[in-house]
């Protein structure tokens, strides 16, 4: 569960290695890091439903809280590295250096599949186990693999409005997205151009 002193985790990336790079933000100008320590990588990862809940609280009950400090640490270490690559974002697909970190992280992973009904279809269902802090990483990893092999890395684009240091991952038709969100930096460009238009207009 997220820190009642948090605000609400930002999932508006269009992809989880980008919201992993985006739980570092500034909403409302005030500086935030959703993973700035074990609980709250936990409570981050619980947010997004990336673990069940259960295996969660256990892995929270039964881990040392120094070692989730510790995987805390190395999440927000991966996930500078990645944000280092984004203004240049064909590096993704040389730079052995996240490759490394990539690899390493999930190669701790340890999954599975269930066989489940999905509208009375069987189909199976991908899960990972979540037995030692370190595996918390893995999804995270698995997903700046599929970003690196499967998107198309042009549409990676950093938030044009003021202040803002979010990135998102363009899937509009037009390719022609600029903000991370039209509710919030969208809407605050539109404001101030309507206000700048005003000022401009004669007396």
């Amino acid at each position: 569960m997220i820190s009642p002193a948090l605000p609400s985790p930002l999932v508006i990336a269009g992809h989880l290695a980008i919201d992993f790079v985006n739980s570092r933000a500034m909403p409302n100008g005030v500086p935030v890091d959703w993973l700035h320590d074990g609980q709250a990588l936990v409570g981050w990862m619980s947010s997004l439903s990336l673990f069940p809940a259960a295996g969660l609280q256990d892995l929270q009950r039964n881990a040392p809280a120094r070692r989730l400090d510790d995987v805390a640490t190395e999440a927000r270490e991966l996930r500078e590295l990645l944000r280092g690559q984004l203004a240049r974002p064909k590096h993704l697909r040389t730079d052995t250096g996240i490759w490394k970190a990539v690899n390493e992280v999930m190669a701790r992973g340890s999954s599975f599949q269930l066989l489940r009904r999905n509208d009375a279809e069987p189909q199976l269902e991908d899960h990972e186990r979540l037995e030692k802090p370190g595996q918390l990483l893995v999804p995270i990893a698995k997903a700046i693999g599929r970003l690196i092999v499967e998107e198309d890395l042009t549409r990676l684009h950093a938030c044009e409005g003021p202040g803002c240091i979010l990135w998102f991952l363009d899937s509009t038709k037009a390719a022609h997205r600029r903000f991370c969100s039209t509710s919030g930096c969208g809407n605050r460009a539109k404001v101030a151009a309507f206000r700048s238009r005003q000022r401009k207009q004669p007396r």
